[in-house]
């Protein structure tokens, strides 16, 4: 069929890799639109892999669209009419919770354990973003800690600034060993249009990083770290800890969870066993 840019979202065909034609330019020119490259040829009605590329990373940046690269009703409806975009800094939290995140890894498997058990029974869910490398070291349990009601998503396998590595690069740290999964969080928070925002749109996970660093890993006491979160937390904000260091421990969760009640703040709250690629959280 022919499409034009006042066709209707409902009579535009699904469109994948390989399709060609007029409904192929005007799903591009939308993209350009929008400000995503399809390539040095631009809208040239051919389906290809920039296109493909830049359809996945348009599903990306938008809340309640598949990361698929097929265009059917659900992308061309946010592509014509626009959506919610995916906020990175928050993630997938819908709620006015606090999500309370630890990555890399944990001084032992005990130490992880004690502290996802303890969680649980504060009924705090935690989000989890181990490493490769910590989970081949027997540190980190990923079935563990998702039985008992903890989010795990993805860390990268090494922990390198993935800016400097080449898109194979990218997608070799984003696989196996590393946690496969629906999210992930680049070393640092850093990442750039080119290599890294295209690697995780290709590998079908989406970016969540923080908006409030506790910088624990200077050496902050426990007491320090607690004190930083129950004054500069929101509602809604994602806090950004790590497993090594002095606020992975029942006491400190407690503390937190507490602190943030007498401000009228509640956590993410742990509702049981969660998945491996969850669509987002349920706080």
């Amino acid at each position: 069929m022919s499409c034009s840019s006042t066709t209707p979202v409902a009579d535009r065909p699904v469109l994948r890799i390989g399709d060609t034609g007029s409904c192929v330019r005007v799903l591009q020119q939308s993209l350009i639109n929008r400000g995503y490259s399809v390539g040095s040829s631009g809208a040239d009605g051919i389906f290809g892999n920039a296109t493909y590329l830049a359809v996945r990373r348009f599903q990306a940046d938008y809340v309640g669209v598949s990361i698929d690269g097929i265009v059917g009703p659900q992308t061309w409806r946010t592509l014509v009419s626009g959506g919610a975009r995916y906020p990175r800094s928050t993630g997938p939290n819908r709620t006015g919770r606090v999500v309370l995140s630890f990555d890399d890894c944990p001084a032992s498997l005990a130490a992880f354990q004690s502290a996802v058990a303890g969680a649980e029974r504060l009924g705090i869910a935690l989000v989890l973003f181990p490493t490769g490398q910590c989970l081949q070291s027997g540190r980190f349990s990923p079935s563990y800690a998702r039985s008992h009601g903890a989010y795990v998503f993805n860390h990268t396998i090494s922990h390198p600034d993935l800016t400097t590595l080449s898109y194979s690069g990218v997608l070799y740290q984003l696989g196996a060993p590393g946690i496969v999964t629906t999210f992930g969080r680049p070393p640092g928070g850093s990442y750039n249009t080119l290599t890294v925002l295209n690697a995780y749109a290709v590998k079908a996970m989406r970016i969540w990083t923080w908006s409030v660093d506790t910088r624990d890993w200077t050496g902050k006491s426990q007491s320090e770290v607690v004190s930083y979160v129950l004054t500069n937390a929101r509602a809604g904000s994602t806090v950004l800890m790590h497993m090594g260091w002095h606020a992975f421990n029942t006491s400190a969760l407690s503390q937190i969870k507490s602190g943030l009640a007498a401000r009228g703040l509640g956590v993410c709250r742990n509702l049981g066993p969660t998945a491996v690629a969850p669509a987002g959280v349920n706080c």
